[in-house]
């Protein structure tokens, strides 16, 4: 895991070219100058603004004519470098997962110093410890004078810094100052430059890099087995179902249940519900089942229904937190299903958030909360339900809905018959 992570600013957290182009555009225009596209600005950018002023304006302008060129566009683009520019998706829940795992961020541009930290602070306030942008007495990137200063001032260690940026001058630069690299795929240039430049990973999504510089893998949909076998080895993974992403262990394990009790906050007086395949699974934790039950199972399973049954004393104490009774759910999703079937065994899964916080609906939500703190999450995509599964409670008579979720009171009832479910949870 790392402990510093250095970013590069346009084109890497911020997607401020349309703003850039504008800017731009406007100087050639008020000159009767060719207008250029915003992808033709795409592969301007990179070494600073007068460069940047250098290409977009005619070849053989005197050294005047490139200030007052110079000048009009910094004017220009200090009054409407806002209108469009704004942070790419997944970049600000990115930087609440690498914060919230404990890692220093800073940035390094080749955008002014006067400017680049405003603009920083603007957009990202409170986020990062240090921004260091282009100063007039030293050179820019891929030079890493500047980037070796940033990283004695926030004391980062060049084998545990990761530079992260989207073009080959970012690469070079982290390179230069013998750091590992992440390229990004999002930002102003392609696949080619960022691999002939030598950047160690490339990668097309924040969440990536979540997992990257956290040590928190990010597992592919389809990849059930991989995510089962970290579960035998008593790690975490957080896995996805119809309704929220859980946090699984092997339920099992009593190490490893309280491994997710830790990861989580949770308060371990409060039980744990466990995900099976089907009632058969459900048969060796639980014991004098209703027929009811199997029922429920019937018309409800795979989906958003836990059912509180009587524990038969195969899992460890931890998972109900010392209860009489056992939630059991079987999850509609096939990437989960897969894990409990390689697993052979229930996961106790409670949903994949810190205590108090929304429950996550993608893998990128999972990673804002609890990367750094768990081995892997399995990306099955976003949960179409959206809300955790209704619990009904089994044991008691009537049946009691103790937690309405994504199964209403009406489908039990029917299933059921009128008469037979009471609510004693939020409708």
């Amino acid at each position: 895991m790392y402990t510093h992570v250095i970013f590069d600013l346009d084109g890497t957290l911020l997607n401020t070219i349309d703003d850039l182009a504008d800017a731009g555009n406007h100087v050639c225009a008020v000159h009767g100058w060719p207008v250029h596209t915003v992808d033709e600005f795409k592969y301007m950018v990179g070494n600073g603004i007068p460069n940047l002023v250098s290409r977009f304006t005619p070849d053989g302008l005197s050294g005047d004519e490139l200030a007052q060129a110079l000048a009009e566009f910094s004017a220009r683009y200090d009054a409407h470098k806002e209108d469009k520019t704004a942070p790419y998706p997944g970049v600000p829940a990115l930087l609440d997962a690498l914060k919230g795992a404990g890692l220093r961020l800073a940035v390094l541009s080749n955008k002014a110093h006067a400017l680049a930290g405003p603009v920083v602070e603007h957009y990202f306030p409170g986020v990062f410890a240090y921004v260091q942008g282009a100063l007039p007495d030293a050179p820019l990137k891929p030079d890493p004078t500047l980037l070796r200063a940033l990283m004695a001032e926030t004391g980062a260690a060049p084998e545990t810094t990761l530079f992260v940026g989207d073009s080959g001058v970012d690469v070079l630069t982290g390179k230069n100052g013998g750091l590992t690299v992440c390229g990004v795929l999002w930002g102003f240039r392609e696949r080619e430059e960022l691999k002939d430049a030598g950047a160690d990973w490339i990668i097309h999504s924040p969440d990536q890099l979540a997992a990257i510089a956290t040590g928190t893998a990010l597992l592919p949909a389809g990849q059930g087995a991989m995510a089962a076998e970290l579960l035998r080895m008593g790690r975490l993974a957080a896995v996805p179902t119809e309704t929220v992403y859980g946090l699984a262990a092997d339920a099992a394990q009593a190490g490893a249940v309280q491994a997710v009790y830790d990861a989580k906050g949770r308060p371990e007086q409060k039980p744990l519900s466990v995900l099976v395949d089907g009632m058969a699974m459900a048969e060796t934790v639980c014991r004098d089942i209703p027929e009811d039950a199997y029922k429920l199972a019937e018309a409800f399973w795979p989906g958003p229904l836990t059912m509180i049954l009587r524990g038969n004393g195969a899992l460890p104490p931890i998972v109900a937190a010392g209860g009489a009774t056992q939630g059991v759910r079987c999850p509609d999703h096939p990437d989960t299903l897969a894990v409990i079937r390689a697993l052979g065994r229930p996961l106790a899964c409670p949903s994949a958030n810190l205590s108090g916080q929304p429950s996550p609906k993608s893998a990128g939500d999972v990673l804002g909360q609890l990367a750094g703190k768990i081995d892997a999450v399995l990306d099955g995509g976003p949960c179409p339900v959206g809300v955790e599964s209704t619990i009904l409670d089994l044991t008691v008579r009537p049946y009691r809905i103790l937690r309405q979720g994504g199964l209403s009171r009406e489908a039990l009832e029917a299933a059921l018959g009128p008469g037979r479910i009471e609510n004693m949870g939020k409708e």
